[in-house]
């Protein structure tokens, strides 16, 4: 009985593995070979996850990069503005990030995002990590590290960045449910570009006393829809790049949207520059709207506002820009939010970064202006709203 017993036993153990192996196999082959199997897997799976897949074998990379690519139009971004932070529920004094409250935002917005991101500009109020709210940064060594080396950190090493500091940011939640401006509380936000079909986004430097096309790398034929550009203070002994630019499109026939900022400083590691973000192709369309010092109430900022909108810009992929004054803000309007609150009413479903910094770089610039020459692009106590379409 004991013979026969083991004999049974064995036979056991052979069906069994013989059914575990033909398990095996089939889960094998169905994620290896089923390719519509792994696509509606894949696609519950945010950028990141897909990432990791494409470098499990060939089969996962081929559907993962399809999947990436079919989601090419997810602009995301992440932020902090302690008015929007201070309206929720309470927070701990430190969170464990070198970047606080908004590198801990980054990093949970990287987690879940559902594209790569190719382009980032991000705009920040300080310029060591141990300013950032809830940094656990104290020591002097770490806090020396930039935040420009923090930022490349947890982006791709591909991504390319813009990094500035400025005296003010406006920053919108991912959820659209709240747009503040930040004058100097502590606010910081990175605006996250994937690559899309039929536009290009792209990074340039210009020395201030130097030819624009010689050195900036814009090329006439792009096609290019708007230029956003950062000045730093030091660089303005001569006319701004960012007017520079406009009259030398506009001598070429063109009259692309060109708006920016004076700020603090550049976080690159090039000085006397301007640094600009480059939107061009076929899918792009842009306009921007100039607020003068006698725009002062929110009705007023409507009745301009509706020329943008009038624009008729689709606002299905959107995403709106504002540069302002540090003389205006709740300051020059006796409240909180007036500009920003109300570009958010016209535009809903766009959301609206910006800065706020010590003069602005642009002018009203409609499908349907027609220049004679170039207005006045270098203003005080004005705000430049820009909205960019990718269709």
């Amino acid at each position: 009985m004991d013979v026969l017993g083991e004999e049974n036993d064995i036979i056991v153990r052979e069906q069994e593995e013989e059914l575990l192996h033909q398990q095996e196999s089939n889960i094998r082959y169905v994620m290896t070979e089923l390719h519509e199997f792994l696509k509606r897997l894949f696609k519950k799976l945010p950028a990141q996850s897909l990432l990791n897949c494409s470098r499990v074998c060939k089969r996962w990379k081929s559907v993962a990069e399809l999947i990436l690519k079919s989601r090419e139009n997810c602009i995301t971004w992440a932020q902090y503005n302690y008015h929007i932070a201070s309206g929720s529920s309470p927070s701990p004094a430190v969170v464990p990030h070198s970047l606080g409250y908004f590198g801990l935002d980054l990093h949970n917005c990287l987690k879940e995002t559902w594209s790569v991101p190719a382009s980032c500009l991000f705009f920040s109020e300080f310029q060591t990590a141990d300013k950032f709210h809830g940094s656990p940064v104290t020591d002097k060594k770490k806090s020396s590290v930039t935040i420009q080396k923090h930022i490349e950190a947890a982006l791709p090493p591909s991504c390319d960045i813009l990094s500035v500091t400025v005296p003010g940011t406006i920053s919108t939640t991912r959820n659209l449910a709240n747009c503040a401006e930040s004058e100097g509380e502590g606010g910081a936000v990175a605006i996250l570009f994937p690559k899309m079909e039929g536009v290009q986004i792209y990074k340039v430097s210009i020395q201030n006393h130097r030819g624009i096309w010689e050195q900036s790398g814009v090329e006439r034929h792009q096609n290019v829809k708007c230029i956003l550009t950062m000045t730093s203070n030091t660089s303005m002994s001569t006319s701004p790049a960012g007017e520079r630019l406009q009259n030398t499109f506009f001598r070429d026939g063109q009259t692309p949207v060109i708006a920016g900022a004076v700020i603090d400083y550049s976080l690159s590691d090039i000085t006397d520059s301007t640094e600009c973000i480059v939107f061009a192709g076929d899918r792009v369309n842009a306009a921007s709207i100039l607020l003068d010092e006698n725009v002062d109430t929110e009705e007023h900022v409507i009745r301009e506002l509706t020329q943008l909108k009038n624009a008729g810009l689709s606002e299905t992929n959107s995403i709106g820009f504002m540069f302002a004054c540090i003389g205006r803000g709740s300051e020059f309007f006796q409240d909180w939010d007036v500009e920003s609150k109300a570009f958010r009413k016209i535009f809903p479903r766009t959301p609206l970064f910006g800065v706020f910094g010590n003069g602005e770089i642009g002018c009203t610039n409609l499908p349907k202006s027609k220049w004679k020459k170039v207005p006045q692009m270098t203003h005080g106590y004005t705000t430049i709203i820009c909205l960019i379409s990718f269709g």
